[in-house]
C-alpha cells in the first residue's frame, strides 16, 4: 500500500473508547502496522502511561478503526462563538463547544460527554474535523459554519 497513513513509526491518534474517555484523541506513535489476521496496530502512547509502572508510556494494541492520522494544524486561528473545537485537556484532545469568546486569545468551551464548561488558550484548541474515508472533513481552511 502506497501512501499507508498506519506505517511504523508514524505519529496518529487513537480515540479513546473506555467509559469517561469517549470524545477524546491521544498521540501515539504506530510499533507494529497493521495486523492482517486482528485487523489492530500496536503503538505506544506519547503522553498516557501504563498503570503498572507510571514512568513507561502506556502501550497496547488497538483496532484500525480507533485510529486516525494526526489531524493538520492551521497556524494563529481564533475561533468562533458556537463552533466545534478540539480542546487539549488531562493529555488528550477532546471534543467541544466554543461557548464564549474572551480576552487575551481565550475561550470557553464547553464539553457534552462530561457536561463541564472549561477555559482555554488559543494555543490549546484546534477546529474539530473527523477523519472520513481516508480525507479530512471539513478540509484544511475550511470551517464547518
Amino acid at each position: 500500500m502506497e501512501d499507508d497513513p498506519f506505517k511504523k513509526g508514524t505519529v496518529v491518534e487513537v480515540s479513546g473508547e473506555d467509559e469517561g474517555f469517549r470524545g477524546s484523541w491521544y498521540l501515539a506513535t504506530i510499533l507494529k502496522p497493521i495486523s492482517k489476521k486482528t485487523n489492530k496496530l500496536y503503538l505506544q502512547y506519547h503522553t498516557l502511561m501504563a498503570e503498572n509502572d507510571p514512568t513507561e508510556h502506556l502501550r497496547e494494541s488497538v483496532d484500525v478503526v480507533q485510529v486516525r492520522p494526526k489531524p493538520p494544524r492551521e497556524a494563529n486561528r481564533s475561533f468562533k462563538l458556537s463552533e466545534e473545537v478540539d480542546a487539549f485537556h488531562n493529555d488528550g484532545w477532546w471534543e467541544g463547544v466554543v461557548t464564549e469568546v474572551l480576552e487575551n486569545k481565550r475561550y470557553s468551551v464547553f464539553f457534552r460527554t462530561s457536561r463541564k464548561q472549561i477555559q482555554f488558550d488559543e494555543k490549546d484548541l484546534r477546529l474539530h474535523r473527523e477523519w472520513v474515508h481516508g480525507k479530512w472533513v471539513p478540509p484544511l481552511g475550511e470551517s464547518l459554519s
